[in-house]
C-alpha cells in the first residue's frame, strides 16, 4: 500500500504547526487569516486520519491540542 504526503501523519502535524506559527508571525490580517484557514484545513484532515491522533476525550478535549501553541496562544 502506497502512502502519498496526504496520509502521512507526520507531514500533517508539520503543515499545521507551520501554518500556526506563520499566521502567528504574520503581520498581515489577510494573509493571517490565510494561515489559520490552512491550519484548519489541516486539523480537520488530522482528524479524519485513519490514526486516532486527537482522539477525544470523555471531558471534551484530546490528548493532543495544538492551542495553546497556536496563533492565539
Amino acid at each position: 500500500m502506497s502512502m502519498d504526503a496526504g496520509d502521512d501523519m507526520n507531514f500533517l502535524l508539520f503543515r499545521e504547526q507551520e501554518e500556526l506559527l506563520r499566521a502567528r508571525y504574520s503581520r498581515n490580517r489577510d494573509k493571517r487569516d490565510l494561515h489559520e484557514a490552512v491550519a484548519r484545513t489541516y486539523a480537520r484532515r488530522i482528524a479524519m486520519h485513519r490514526l486516532p491522533y486527537r482522539s477525544r476525550l470523555d471531558d471534551g478535549g484530546c490528548l493532543f491540542n495544538p492551542a495553546p501553541y497556536g496563533s492565539a496562544g
